[in-house]
């Protein structure tokens, strides 16, 4: 869909816009309910749109910025869409050590936790026993580099029972896989739990991990300092 923003105070530029709600995710011919424009900097402008879908009646922002440039004695304007993708927040605090050793699992928790938020309950509990894997299988990568491909190829209880040596940790991590493996199956072996426990469990995890984590650097630290 093609529609006319002003971009400054003189000129009006055509932009194209998806004709699918982001929203209801239907095509849609949305309403141009409200647009403006701020200045950056002396070339540069930010043009924000809002829309609103006819289907689903819900409202969304569109955002371009506009860069004046001169060429050959001619003013042009290159029209850039943003597509902004916001940055999902944990519920809890994921320390910087666990997120470098398992970036994809922080991903996939707090996907998890927003899938959660918008009551797809179903979903959230897959999502967390997903997140459970990457966390000790990464974790189990650090501490057993060796044995990298074989852990990737490993059931998770299997790593957890034979790379976990903490008991706290193991104790945490098993715990979630049996109440994950439940959401990922018909039949619930712990009817009793949910993924609210398993939820639980794996903060208890990563806890243990971001403990283990420091240890093992305090404990490099040490044993440096008994070398020189």
């Amino acid at each position: 869909m093609e529609v006319k923003l002003r971009i400054n105070h003189h000129h009006s530029k055509t932009v194209t816009i998806a004709d699918v709600c982001p929203n209801c995710k239907k095509p849609t011919n949305p309403h141009l309910i409200s647009s403006d424009y701020i200045s950056l900097d002396n070339s540069r402008n930010s043009v924000v749109a809002t829309f609103r879908c006819l289907g689903c009646k819900h409202f969304w922002v569109e955002e371009f910025i506009a860069t004046e440039r001169h060429i050959n004695s001619q003013t042009i304007y290159n029209i850039e869409h943003l597509e902004v993708i916001p940055k999902l927040p944990s519920d809890i605090p994921i320390s910087e050590d666990v997120e470098l050793v398992s970036p994809t699992g922080k991903q996939i928790y707090v996907q998890a936790l927003k899938a959660e938020h918008e009551r797809l309950d179903h979903i959230a509990g897959i999502g967390y026993r997903k997140a459970l894997e990457f966390f000790v299988k990464d974790f189990s990568i650090l501490t057993n580099s060796e044995d990298e491909e074989k852990i990737k190829d490993m059931p998770l209880k299997q790593v957890i029972d034979k790379y976990i040596n903490d008991d706290d940790l193991k104790t945490f991590a098993l715990a979630s896989a049996y109440i994950g493996n439940d959401e990922g199956h018909f039949y619930r072996k712990n009817p009793d739990k949910d993924f609210t426990h398993l939820k639980k469990y794996l903060h208890g995890v990563i806890y243990y991990m971001e403990k283990r984590l420091m240890f093992l650097d305090a404990q490099e630290l040490v044993n440096r300092s008994k070398k020189s």
